[in-house]
């Protein structure tokens, strides 16, 4: 949206219910129940336990990205936030850490649950009242969000096409303030959705900046975060560092580690033997495009070294 026009709800309305091929009634309807066309359900965490997944409707899928096809270019996302952009992805990320020798990493506790409708309404005003009135700002938020187990707060969800913008924009204050602390001091800053990676060559730079983020998460006005003090870790090159699933090696280099190199040799040999079911076959076929993404030349390698 451009052009220096200030859009209000029923413009919105009318511009979807075009481009969406919907009836009006039935646009408003959906809009109305969005935060409760919504499917629960369970995923394993990496680390043990289950995470909770909520996925939109359809209808809902189509009307959030609608959103974030014409709003999205009026939300600011900082450069330091590495996840859900294009040309960007987990290996940038270790790569931005590759060159330091000391690290701190820290995560939010629930992300996207704690970002609020109330949140995404106040960042709308910040961001784009010069495009959107307070009634379009109002139905932007709310069809972004949930109702959990039909509860109120409404607030973000992983499932949704809205959440990964909404949550990287909303966090563009937390972003900031932490990017122009490390600048001044020569260290580096990324997030990657709710992991934080802070390094550098000087291990006292590092000590002081658990501390930092806990000041900044304290005085946003919003969204109101914590961090999950089980997931703080402090390493540098005399020890194992991982950057979002990679290794960072002593030379400065990203590394797939080798747990992960193992599994995939492992698997390979017996995709040889047709050892492998259907499923697991596919997996091996995505381990081994995304090693070669890592470490290009990774699959080529295994290839020849068995067949010798």
């Amino acid at each position: 949206m451009s052009g220096g026009e200030v859009f209000s709800q029923a413009d919105l309305l009318r511009r979807m219910s075009s481009e969406l091929a919907m009836l009006p009634s039935h646009l408003a309807r959906i809009i109305q129940t969005a935060p409760l066309r919504y499917k629960l359900f369970e995923i394993p965490k990496k680390s043990g336990g289950m995470r909770e997944v909520a996925q939109p409707a359809r209808e809902v899928k189509a009307i959030q990205r609608w959103i974030i096809r014409e709003i999205g270019p009026s939300l600011p996302v900082h450069t330091c936030a590495m996840a859900y952009r294009d040309g960007l992805s987990i290996l940038q990320n270790a790569e931005a850490h590759a060159a330091s020798r000391f690290m701190l990493k820290l995560d939010f506790t629930n992300f996207f649950p704690s970002i609020l409708r109330s949140d995404l309404e106040l960042h709308l005003e910040r961001h784009c009242s010069g495009t959107l009135d307070a009634g379009a700002r109002k139905l932007v938020a709310h069809v972004s969000c949930w109702a959990r187990r039909r509860q109120p707060p409404l607030r973000l969800c992983i499932g949704a096409p809205s959440s990964p913008l909404m949550s990287n924009s909303i966090l563009f204050e937390f972003d900031s303030r932490i990017a122009d602390v490390c600048a001044q001091e020569d260290v580096v800053y990324t997030r990657y959705a709710d992991d934080i990676t802070i390094s550098s060559r000087d291990r006292g730079k590092i000590d002081r900046y658990e501390e930092i983020v806990r000041s900044v998460i304290k005085n946003l006005q919003y969204p109101h975060l914590t961090l999950n003090e089980t997931k703080t870790v402090r390493a540098s090159r005399a020890g194992k560092r991982v950057v979002t699933g990679l290794v960072l090696t002593p030379e400065g280099q990203v590394s797939l580690g080798r747990d992960r190199k193992r599994l995939i040799r492992a698997m390979y040999h017996r995709s040889l033997s047709q050892q492998l079911s259907p499923k697991e076959a596919q997996e091996l076929s995505g381990l081994l495009a995304f090693a070669d993404s890592i470490e290009p030349g990774f699959s080529a390698k295994l290839f020849r070294t068995v067949g010798q």
